[in-house]
C-alpha cells in the first residue's frame, strides 16, 4: 500500500509533532510505501520515505506580528495561501497513485480533504489539540476559528475514513463537542531507548533544579510557573533553580518578569537544545502550567525518564499521564511542586505510575497495530 504522510516540516527545533512524525513515519514504513509531502523546506529529522515540498506565498512580517490589528489583510493573505497549497497540492497528487493519506494537524487535514475530492483516495487526519481553546480567535493559518470549528467537523464526518486523535479525552472532546463520529484514539510513538541515550549524555549542570520545556507562548503560560517559583522562593527559600527550555514570542516577557522579581541567578533560559533530554534526565521535577494541550509529549518523555511531574489540570491529556495536578492557580501549583519534591513516596508514586503507563500504552509494536488497523 501506498501511503502518503502530510505534515508542515520534519524539523527537530521546530516542536514535538515534527518528532513523532519522524517516529510514526519510520514505524509505518516497516508495512507500507511511505512518501512525505511538507509545506516548509525544514528537514533534520531522520525518515525513510522520499520527501515532496510544496512552498507556498511568504507572509510579510508585519502582517505576522499585527494580524488581529489588520484581521482583514490577514485573513486575506490566508486565504489565498490556502488556496494557492490546495491546488498545488490536488496537482502533486494527480502525479501519484496512493491508497491512503495521513493528513497531520488540522490545517493539513483541510488541504488533503479538499484537494483529494473525487481522487479515489483514503483520508486519516490527525487530531492533535484542544479545539475549544486553539480555534479562540487565534487566526491558526491566517484563517478564521469557523473554518476549523464548523467546516472542517462536516468535511470529516463526510470525507474522511477515521479522525485520529492522540488521547482517549481529545477524542471525547471532538465527539461531543464537534459532532464527529469517526474519531479513534492511538498514543503517540516515541523512541524510548533513543530518549533514554540522550538523556544519559554528560550535562555539566551540578545543581538541582525544576525544569519545563516548550514554547513560550499563551498556552503554555509559563508566567505562572515563574510566579509559583517566587513563592516557593519567598515562602520555603527553596534550593532549587528553575530551568526553561525553548523560545516563543513571549520570552522576553518571562523575561522581564525574572528581572523584576530579581530572580536572574535562579531561573535559567537555555533557550531551543539539540538534546533537552539530559536537562530533563536531571531534573528533579517537570513543571506544566499549560492551560491547554493534545497530549504533551513532554510528559511522556519525562515519564520515560523517570521524572515525576507536577501540572495544571488541563484539557486534554494531563489526566491520563500525571497524578499531580492542582487547578489554574500558580499558588497551588508551587504548593504541590514543594509537596511533591519534599515527599520520597510521592516521587516513587508518580515514577511507578509512569513506568505503568509507558509499559501499556506506548509499547511501538501495540501502537504500530493500532495504526494498521485504521489504514
Amino acid at each position: 500500500m501506498n501511503l502518503l504522510i502530510v505534515f508542515h516540516s520534519l524539523y527537530s527545533l521546530a516542536g514535538g509533532v515534527d518528532n513523532r512524525i519522524s517516529q510514526l513515519e519510520i514505524e509505518l514504513s516497516k508495512k507500507f510505501n511511505t512518501e512525505l509531502l511538507l509545506f516548509k523546506n525544514k528537514i533534520d529529522l531522520p525518515h525513510t520515505g522520499k520527501v515532496s515540498i510544496i512552498e507556498a506565498i511568504s507572509v510579510p512580517e508585519f502582517i505576522l506580528k499585527n494580524k488581529h490589528k489588520y484581521f482583514l489583510l490577514s485573513y486575506l493573505y490566508g486565504f489565498i495561501i490556502f488556496l494557492v497549497r490546495i491546488f498545488k497540492t490536488r496537482k502533486f497528487l494527480k502525479t501519484k497513485k496512493f491508497d491512503t493519506i495521513l493528513a497531520v494537524d488540522d490545517y493539513f487535514a483541510l488541504i488533503c480533504i479538499i484537494s483529494s475530492i473525487g481522487l479515489n483516495v483514503k483520508i486519516i487526519c490527525s487530531v492533535r489539540n484542544n479545539w475549544d481553546y486553539l480555534y479562540n480567535n487565534t487566526m491558526i493559518h491566517l484563517l478564521p476559528d469557523f473554518i476549523y470549528k464548523r467546516v472542517l467537523p462536516k468535511l470529516m464526518n463526510k470525507y474522511v475514513k477515521n479522525v485520529h486523535c492522540v488521547c482517549d479525552e481529545l477524542a471525547i472532546l471532538l465527539k461531543q463537542n464537534y459532532k464527529i463520529e469517526n474519531t479513534v484514539s492511538i498514543y503517540n510513538v516515541f523512541d524510548i531507548e533513543n530518549i533514554r541515550k540522550k538523556g544519559n549524555e554528560n550535562l555539566e549542570l551540578d545543581i538541582p533544579y525544576f525544569i519545563n520545556i516548550g514554547h513560550f507562548n499563551k498556552q503554555k503560560n509559563q508566567k505562572d510557573i515563574i510566579l509559583a517559583y517566587k513563592y516557593l522562593k519567598d515562602t520555603y527559600n527553596i534550593k532549587e533553580k528553575l530551568i526553561f527550555i525553548g523560545d516563543g514570542y513571549l520570552i522576553n516577557e518571562c523575561k522581564a518578569l525574572v528581572s523584576e522579581f530579581q530572580l536572574n541567578e535562579d531561573i535559567l533560559f537555555r533557550g531551543k537544545q539539540k538534546n533537552p533530554y539530559k536537562y530533563l534526565n536531571n531534573a528533579k521535577l517537570y513543571i506544566s502550567s499549560s492551560l491547554y494541550e493534545g497530549l504533551p509529549a513532554v510528559f511522556v518523555e519525562s515519564l520515560i525518564l523517570g521524572v515525576p511531574i507536577v501540572s495544571y489540570k488541563f484539557k486534554t491529556g494531563s489526566s491520563e499521564l500525571c497524578n499531580n495536578l492542582t487547578n489554574a492557580n500558580y499558588i497551588e501549583l508551587a504548593e504541590k511542586v514543594y509537596s511533591v519534591c519534599n515527599n520520597e513516596s510521592l516521587q516513587e508514586e508518580s515514577i511507578a505510575l509512569g513506568n505503568e503507563i509507558i509499559n501499556k500504552r506506548f509499547d511501538s509494536n501495540i501502537i504500530l497495530k493500532e495504526w494498521l488497523k485504521i489504514l
